[in-house]
């Protein structure tokens, strides 16, 4: 396994979320403030190379373990074990390892999908559609009319299996591609570890 691919996820989350902004700035369409609606989903699904870069940051802080534990007594199912919700406002919460999230919470409400006829539909939210209604008709209107452009899930996606077909392939529930991406990490470290103490 070649780490290096944790920097060119990061490269591609970068213009992922540059076209996101963009996006934002042409329709004025945003998340409720503190809003955490989605993150609550018990479905949300990645794959181990989208985490990657999240893994080799709680190595490098010394929460790979603790991570890996909150996962394993979660039964790598349920909520992503990252979000804190707010004690006193319902689906209010905070993601705790924003800069390094995987794809799908970088685009959720804000990329769009192919319809029948190959036209790009935005994937709304229905927090946006309940809270910023006219900003969500604005927006569609801008894509049917072409000028706002949002990511579109099905390119971005292959451009994440594409760096690495055998990490990215398979979409897994994100606690359980968090813990084969610490197993297959903390793996690769014991590895390396052990060639260096090896004598030539």
């Amino acid at each position: 396994m070649d780490l290096e691919v944790a920097d060119q996820v990061m490269d591609l989350y970068a213009d992922v979320d540059r076209k996101i902004e963009q996006f934002q700035a042409d329709t004025q369409l945003q998340c409720p403030s503190g809003c955490g609606w989605c993150c609550q989903s018990p479905e949300v699904e990645t794959t181990p190379l989208e985490m990657l870069p999240l893994v080799l940051e709680l190595f490098r802080r010394g929460e790979a373990d603790t991570w890996m534990s909150r996962a394993q007594t979660a039964h790598y199912q349920g909520s992503c074990v990252f979000y804190q919700p707010d004690p006193t406002l319902a689906n209010q919460g905070r993601c705790q390892v924003y800069l390094w999230r995987p794809t799908l919470c970088r685009l959720f409400g804000f990329a769009a999908v192919l319809d029948k006829q190959g036209q790009p539909q935005l994937a709304t939210c229905i927090k946006h559609k309940e809270h910023s209604p006219e900003q969500v008709q604005g927006a569609e209107g801008a894509i049917a009319q072409g000028t706002a452009h949002p990511p579109n899930f099905a390119e971005i996606t292959q451009q994440v299996t594409g760096l690495d077909p055998t990490l990215g392939q398979h979409q897994l529930p994100i606690n359980e591609a968090l813990a084969v991406a610490i197993e297959r990490v903390g793996l690769y470290f014991q590895m390396t570890a052990e060639q260096a103490l090896t004598p030539e």
